[in-house]
């Protein structure tokens, strides 16, 4: 099931979601793993696994979070000035990140084309302005189409506290991540992988 027909199934199950108390840390670990499964180069899986606390506000925003790791993920590629940049079919995790550092190194407007989950912006200009102090003002368009800018004061919506995580999302993202895991063999046990028999650390 690819990561739209998933998102859909996952939204037409709730809001009566069976779910599971889970840690910050242990979300953003999870995260990571599977950003790395889902093929996400370390760094944009990092900068995934960051917005853990966020996406955990709201279960259809971090269901859209996993959906959007199925596919390939090419590097964004922005066209334009400096100062006015573009971005074309823009996949949400690969670009956000480079949005965000184009727009804090004086990018005064970028506008991404073709946006696969638009509402996934929202948490990394969140994370953005926390990280760097710098306001964004973002400005939805049609068919995907948004466009960001600096802005003087902070016109982004609060996120709600962490709440439980559906256990699809946990097991989706499991899967993802079991792609990480190397099979053991004779070899890497005598390398020292795994836990061996006993385990007292």
């Amino acid at each position: 099931m690819n990561g739209r027909d998933w998102f859909d199934w996952f939204v037409s199950t709730g809001p009566g979601y069976a779910a599971q108390r889970v840690t910050v840390a242990e979300m953003q670990a999870l995260l990571l793993k599977a950003g790395r499964g889902a093929g996400l180069p370390l760094g944009h899986a990092q900068d995934l696994s960051v917005l853990a606390p966020l996406l955990m506000s709201d279960p259809h925003l971090l269901a859209m979070a996993v959906a959007a790791l199925d596919g390939h993920h090419h590097p964004a590629v922005m066209e334009g000035t400096d100062e006015h940049a573009v971005v074309e079919a823009a996949k949400v995790l690969m670009a956000a990140p480079v949005v965000v550092d184009a727009l804090v190194t004086g990018a005064k407007r970028v506008v991404l084309h073709d946006m696969d989950w638009p509402l996934l912006l929202w948490p990394y200009l969140v994370h953005g302005q926390k990280v760097y102090g710098q306001c964004f003002e973002l400005i939805a368009g049609n068919k995907g189409t948004v466009m960001i800018s600096p802005s003087q004061s902070d016109t982004l919506d609060p996120f709600e506290p962490v709440g439980p995580v559906p256990d699809a999302i946990i097991e989706r993202l499991s899967a993802y991540a079991a792609k990480t895991y190397v099979p053991a063999t004779e070899a890497s046990r005598i390398a020292g992988a795994g836990a061996g028999l006993t385990d007292n650390d």
